[in-house]
């Protein structure tokens, strides 16, 4: 095991991405997911200075030219991070997070003002890995720290994640502050995007929220019981949003 204090967290480079994402995927168990290949577009856009270039406070507005220049994978780039963990220069684990395309785009008849507010107040803890060596040493808790720190620093207002309904990581959760989630029990985004929208948990998976910053209080949304708009795991891009449109996912606006 490692102490914590010996553990350093800093954005990780494209080379960093491409040597340990994949392996990241496979600790969390999604190796076998489309955001398990995620992990070259990722290391493409730290390559073109897009990846977290909007999530400094002063560079909010970075998301527009993140969005000229690569639509709106390149805007969820400019809204994501990953975070490698290291000691002595060791790579032990790493974190993805960042809005989800999906979520924004079934935004879209409320008009842009609520896929903005999606984009910068909603952040997806997509993935979080530690090596087993490394495990129950602090190191995914600094991990998680250190992103909801950047995530308050660039105005996030609700950090999120989903875990399998027989995971036992309902401490874990509680223990850093977030809300876990009962098993059917969704999101209400609308305290975030101001427009009646929530987030269901995919089929066989619960949530677990956390209010950021000035974020309101995590809201349920209890009618959480449709499969037909389970999410299933993708990367956040523009693609990967139009299949879920089609095939159905969680994230509903309400009439």
């Amino acid at each position: 095991m490692s102490s914590p204090e010996r553990v350093t967290i800093s954005y990780a480079s494209a080379a960093e991405i491409e040597g340990n994402y994949r392996r990241w995927c496979a600790m969390a168990g999604m190796g076998d997911t489309p955001l398990g290949d995620y992990g070259q577009e990722l290391a493409q856009a730290q390559r073109r200075g897009l990846l977290a270039s909007g999530m400094a406070p002063s560079r909010v507005r970075a998301i527009s030219a993140a969005a000229g220049r690569g639509g709106l994978t390149g805007a969820v780039a400019a809204r994501s991070l990953v975070l490698v963990a290291q000691r002595d220069r060791e790579v032990i684990g790493g974190l993805y997070a960042g809005p989800e395309a999906f979520v924004v785009q079934r935004l879209q008849p409320w008009g842009t003002t609520a896929q903005a507010r999606a984009l910068v107040g909603l952040m997806k803890v997509g993935v979080l890995a530690v090596e087993p060596e490394f495990r129950n040493a602090g190191v995914g808790a600094k991990l998680l720290r250190c992103a909801a720190d950047r995530a308050a620093a660039g105005r996030v207002r609700l950090m999120y994640g989903s875990f399998t309904a027989d995971a036992d990581l309902d401490g874990f959760c509680a223990d850093r502050g977030l809300r876990v989630l009962g098993p059917g029990e969704g999101i209400d985004l609308s305290p975030v995007v101001g427009v009646p929208a929530d987030l269901d948990p995919a089929n066989g998976e619960r949530l677990a929220a956390l209010a950021i910053g000035d974020g309101p209080p995590v809201a349920l949304f209890r009618d959480a019981t449709d499969n037909r708009v389970a999410a299933e795991h993708r990367p956040p891009s523009s693609e990967g949003a139009r299949r879920r449109a089609s095939t159905g996912n969680r994230a509903r606006r309400r009439s």
